[in-house]
């Protein structure tokens, strides 16, 4: 509750009975019950005076009676005069001129409403006067300031109270029932019935019974306050209905913006301009605390009188108990309600006398209460010091409804005044209501800046945004004038419950969430910056000024009221609680995005921190200087690798799970397997870095796999899968199907790999030759250098190795075709690996060197025969070049070689005694002959008898072999020469008969010359027409042309209606290939010939 007036008795012991009263202008008429009528001058107050009235004129005898009810028709200048149960109307300006209407005599009632009604789709200015009396209604029109037409309408029951909602709608009330009365068309309808139960009902109210307004119950409320009936809805419905019609109370009060309060005993309900409910702008009945007697109202306030029937205070007895007594219940004679909230705003009390009627002016800016011998009048409080009041009593929806039902106050100022109100008010919700929802929610629709809810959270939040002060304490500390308690109260209101920030945190949480959607849809959309409501606070220096200026002129004005007039609006005094504006400002996105997101993390923290990771695994703003430090002091290493990693630190992130990984007690990321699995979500242009930190892994795998060779046992196997392998290393950096990892220079990572060990080397090149099919040479030279390093570096004693080793490189040289011969032959040892120098000889196309070395370096002649098998398509003779060197004496190195094996004992036969140079020889000649016997049977088609005859020694035996291969040999040339005779033939053939077919056509021709005519047309076929040949029989070829030829066709299928042509061949049978269609073009077969 909060002070909206002040009472002022303006004329008090009046020697007359007031009845009624009205006001217009600057006058005020009083209607007494002796029939006199006084006028009086309304002086507004202002700095030097309070307001006043005086008596201008009295009209003694202006009514026989009492004057019961007093009404003004400004427009039409008409004073009209209910007394003696009839309607009199007199001159507004001169008092005079009665005219009495004879036709209302009986009247207890009268109704008045000026308005704009369209008329024949004119806008008409339309004045109409209502009276009833003797169960009729009689209703007078003005248009246009011109009276127009008077009607009567009958009523069933008695009516009790009367106002117009519109110019064409009346609405009434009998004791029973509210009734509207459709103009001019006289039509009864039913609204609702008039008790207290229905108007609940109708209004939406029914579940929440009698309302007692929580302010009302206060030291300041009344003290009796009617409850609801104990019999629920339908006994207090039942109960109104079963008393007398005389004791009850029904009133309709005119209401800003063109409504009505039907008014049941304490219970009101307000309809709009059309008979309507006006459900949607209140959903409950406006529930007074007595029953009144008078209803009038202010652009914001409903103002009731009633009879204050509280029990005066009796002095304690001296025998009472000090503890049973009670303070007794506040008098009040007038109850001030909210319009738009309906909530109690004040109660005042006229001590004078109970007042009897309450009336507005000047469009309900001035309020007039009458007693039987007072004059009242209720002096609104400045609308500014009202706002400051209710905002001071942190009724924030009050203050906003204050504002908007104000006139004095612009709309375009009205906006932005409510924005401010609802501002404090979001920030009132969360901090000292604790809903956060609510108050965050409050701040989305105003368009605030994420920073305005985020300061609200305690410190370890908000960081540098945290307030120090909120605005209820920074106000208790200005207010000079608030005692200590209240000072108290106020800067402890602020403080919430902890345990209720779980709640808030988690409401901010949602929030930040719901904006950092909103941030990512406008950076899709191309926005770079957001529009926001900014909070600015005003310059200290013009609100003292403005405080100053205020209080100067109260001190002025002393106890002296103000009046409307003179009230300043909100815009032009600045309120303590409003000292700020919001400005729309556009912020970058990448600003606010860093506030929300580092925000966000804090509070993730807090509350979830499973969300870090969604958060920092994609593309974010956080603050990197505050995450690293939050991160690191909850130990939240995974988390901080992924903001590394997002803001592009990937040096930083590689420095912490190296630090990481060698720590005993850091967990999930002890070893290297972390290091390596973050080393594959490195772009390709970190190749650099990651090779510098990849080290580390590789060094680390080579060591445990030596540590564990020299144990001969595995060690703990406990970190197997946090130190993983050398090769699993490679496996996931370099041989992997990522884009980044076939981007790679690879012959950096082979030279790379090659410092650690050369099987890596192996297993990469393999994968890029395999998967990536690369053919470029350096890397299959380094590919075969590997090979040579890996069997440098086998165990003389672990032969499986070697062998393994050599078979995979022989493998290589034989099915790459993309290395350098001469690199790979100058790489490969003198003594040693001939069968892989044999493999590339036979690359550079050096067969015979390469068998020589088979033959007799290696001593293997089933490698030899392999060879010459793999190489006879390159090289068609290369068997011959075998037999030869098989038949041939060995080089003069390879017996010098053997007779030193032979000495040392190195040299063996199995099963054969050869223990000198001579036994050796005839060992290896008996062998090689034996050999070209199995060359020759084996491979006849390979060797041709020309070219192995002479090789043979003409005292080698004639074997079997030898037998087979001539017999091969003999038979091959007879089928050679079966072959040759059968080709001759058919080509001798294919001759004759090609100049038979060219003689045919040179025979079959036809003539076309210039004077050649079409037998259809008669006209010459020319060189630069169409034609057609047609085969005919006995005449050869006919031409024609080929437009004739078309139409004939046509009309024959016609003709026969079966498509059938009248020529030889018909069209449908005679194939393109015997058409002439063109120029220079004739059928196979038929030569064309120009004469």
């Amino acid at each position: 509750m909060h002070h909206a007036f002040t009472i002022r008795a303006l004329l008090k012991q009046l020697p007359v009975r007031i009845e009624t009263a009205v006001a217009y202008g600057d006058r005020l008429l009083l209607g007494t019950a002796t029939g006199a009528l006084l006028v009086y001058q309304v002086s507004e107050a202002d700095r030097d005076r309070v307001p006043t009235l005086t008596l201008v004129e009295t009209k003694k005898s202006f009514a026989r009676k009492a004057v019961e009810q007093l009404g003004v028709i400004k427009e039409a200048g008409v004073l009209v005069c209910l007394a003696d149960g009839m309607v009199t109307l007199y001159d507004l300006h001169t008092l005079a001129n009665a005219t009495p209407l004879t036709n209302t005599r009986g009247a207890h009632i009268i109704a008045l409403h000026t308005g704009v009604d369209h008329i024949d789709g004119i806008p008409t200015l339309v004045s109409k006067l209502a009276t009833y009396g003797k169960r009729k209604v009689v209703v007078l029109e003005w248009r246009d300031a011109e009276f127009y037409k008077s009607f009567e309408f009958s009523a069933a029951e008695k009516i009790v109270a009367m106002q117009f909602s519109a110019p064409g709608l009346l609405v009434l009330s009998t004791a029973r029932e509210f009734l509207t009365l459709q103009l001019p068309r006289g039509q009864w309808d039913d609204l609702f019935p008039a008790d207290t139960a229905s108007l609940r009902t109708v209004a939406g109210g029914m579940a929440v019974g009698h309302i007692v307004d929580a302010a009302a119950s206060s030291d300041t409320a009344p003290g009796p306050q009617t409850s609801a009936p104990s019999g629920g809805m339908w006994g207090s419905w039942a109960l109104s209905l079963s008393g007398s019609s005389a004791d009850v109370q029904t009133t309709i009060a005119r209401m800003p913006s063109d409504k009505l309060l039907l008014c049941h005993k304490d219970t009101g309900v307000f309809i709009n301009s059309a008979g309507k409910l006006c459900r949607n702008e209140y959903s409950e009945p406006m529930v007074f605390s007595r029953a009144p007697t008078g209803i009038t109202y202010t652009s914001s306030y409903a103002v009731a009188i009633s009879h204050d029937n509280t029990p005066q205070a009796q002095p304690p007895s001296s025998s009472g108990s000090a503890g049973n007594s009670h303070p007794p219940a506040p008098r009040f004679n007038v109850e001030v309600r909210n319009i738009g909230t309906q909530a109690l705003v004040q109660t005042l009390h006229l001590s004078e006398e109970e007042p009897s009627r309450i009336i507005n002016g000047a469009g309900g800016k001035q309020v007039w209460a009458f007693g039987p011998h007072t004059v009242w009048r209720l002096m609104p409080m400045p609308i500014q010091q009202q706002v400051e009041d209710v905002l001071d009593a942190e009724q924030y929806d009050e203050a906003i409804s204050l504002v908007a039902q104000s006139d004095n106050i612009l709309e375009a100022e009205k906006e932005e005044l409510t924005k401010k109100i609802r501002w404090l008010r979001a920030r009132w919700l969360f901090r000292e209501q604790a809903k956060y929802e609510d108050a965050l929610n409050e701040f989305t629709e105003l368009g605030a800046t994420p920073t305005e809810a985020i300061a609200l959270c305690p410190e370890r939040i908000a960081g540098e945004l945290a307030e120090e002060a909120t605005d209820v304490e920074s106000l208790a500390e200005e207010n000079d004038t608030a005692d200590e308690s209240e000072s108290q109260i106020l800067r402890t209101a602020s403080k919430a419950e902890p345990a209720t920030w779980k709640d808030a945190l988690y409401a901010v949480m949602r929030y930040l969430t719901e904006h950092r959607r909103w941030i990512q849809q406008a950076t899709r959309d191309g926005k770079r910056e957001l529009e926001y409501a900014v909070r600015v606070l005003d310059d200290d220096d013009d609100d003292d000024e403005n405080d100053r200026s205020r209080m100067s002129s109260d001190s002025a004005r002393g106890s002296r009221q103000t009046s409307p007039d003179d009230d300043d609006s909100l815009p032009h005094v600045r309120l303590k609680r409003l000292a700020f504006s919001l400005e729309q400002m556009d912020i970058p996105i990448p600003a606010m995005a860093q506030v929300v997101d580092t925000t966000l993390l804090k509070v993730y923290l807090e509350c979830s921190p499973g969300l870090l990771g969604p958060l920092l695994r994609v593309k974010n703003y956080c603050d990197v200087e505050q995450s690293e430090g939050l991160l690191l002091e909850h130990k939240r290493y995974l988390e901080l690798v992924d903001l590394y990693h997002g803001k592009g630190l990937y040096r930083n992130a590689l420095q912490l799970l190296q630090k990481q990984g060698m720590a005993a007690d850091s967990g999930s990321l002890h070893g290297t397997y972390a290091t390596v699995r973050y080393l594959v979500r490195l772009p390709e242009d970190q190749f650099e870095l990651i090779l510098e930190y990849l080290r580390w892994p590789l060094q680390s795998g080579i060591s445990r796999m030596q540590d564990r060779s020299v144990h001969d046992s595995p060690s703990s196997n406990e970190y197997d899968e946090d130190w993983p392998a050398p090769a699993t290393v490679v496996t996931m950096v370099f041989a992997d199907d990522r884009p980044a990892a076939e981007a790679f220079p690879r012959p950096q990572v082979a030279s790379f790999l090659r410092q650690t060990s050369p099987e890596l080397v192996v297993l990469y090149l393999n994968y890029v030759f395999e998967t990536w099919h690369d053919e470029t040479s350096t890397l299959h030279d380094e590919m075969v250098t590997a090979y040579l390093d890996m069997l440098g570096n086998v165990d003389p004693q672990d032969a499986d190795a070697e062998v393994n080793t050599r078979q995979q490189l022989q493998k290589f040289l034989k099915s790459s075709l993309h290395y350098s011969p001469e690199r790979a032959l100058a790489r490969l040892p003198d003594n040693r690996l001939f069968t892989e120098r044999a493999l590339v000889l036979s690359r550079l196309g050096r067969h015979e060197h390469a068998l020589s070395l088979l033959v007799f370096s290696v001593a293997s002649l089933a490698l030899a025969e392999q060879y010459c098998g793999e190489n006879l398509t390159q090289r068609p003779d290369v068997f011959v070049l075998l037999l030869k060197l098989l038949v041939s004496t060995p080089p003069a190195d390879v017996i010098d070689n053997e007779a030193a094996d032979i000495r040392m004992g190195r040299l063996e036969f199995p099963g054969i005694e050869a223990s000198t140079e001579k036994q050796v020889e005839h060992v290896r000649t008996k062998i090689h002959r034996q050999f070209v016997g199995h060359l020759l049977s084996t491979h006849p088609q390979s060797i041709p008898v020309a070219e192995a005859l002479p090789l043979l020694p003409t005292d080698m035996d004639f074997s079997h072999d030898m037998f087979v291969y001539l017999r091969s040999q003999l038979c091959t040339l007879d089928q050679d020469m079966r072959t040759e005779n059968v080709v001759r033939s058919l080509t001798a053939a294919e001759d004759l008969q090609a100049r038979r077919q060219l003689k045919h056509l040179q025979t079959n021709y036809v003539v076309v010359s210039e004077t050649r005519t079409c037998p259809h047309c008669l006209k010459r076929i020319g060189s630069g027409t169409a034609f057609a040949i047609i085969p005919s029989e006995g005449k050869g070829h006919v031409v024609v042309h080929y437009s004739c030829w078309q139409r004939s066709k046509s009309a024959s299928a016609t003709t026969n209606g079966h498509g059938a042509s009248n020529s030889p061949r018909s069209a449908a049978s005679t194939s393109s290939s015997e058409i002439l269609a063109a120029d220079d073009h004739a059928a196979p077969g038929v030569v064309i010939k120009w004469a």
